[in-house]
């Protein structure tokens, strides 16, 4: 790593907290009573600011000065952000169907 290191928890927890969205969206109630739309808006929206850090922090970082090493592990991580972030939008494609289809 480089003199400056990447703050991948900052990263790492964006997985966590896309779970967090997940798992509510899927819970055997659903999100019908107020108390599950309002867990889901705080996950959401915790979530949402995580991203918006991350993507402050990666706009920040000055070009040519990280590590072949710490840009592959950049790389590795948003393609697998980007991977989860489409299984997510799968996920909720179908569980809102399922809901708009009753």
């Amino acid at each position: 790593m480089s003199a400056d290191p990447l703050p991948t928890s900052l990263y790492e927890s964006l997985f966590l907290k896309l779970a967090t969205v997940l798992e509510l969206t899927q819970k055997s109630e659903g999100i019908v009573t107020p108390q599950a739309k309002q867990a889901l808006l705080q996950a959401t929206n915790d979530f949402k600011n995580t991203i918006n850090q991350a993507k402050e922090f990666a706009g920040g970082l000055a070009g040519g000065e990280m590590l072949i090493e710490d840009q592959d592990e950049v790389i590795a991580m948003l393609e697998e952000l980007r991977d989860r972030k489409r299984c997510a939008q799968t996920s909720l494609h179908r569980i809102f169907s399922k809901y708009l289809n009753e």
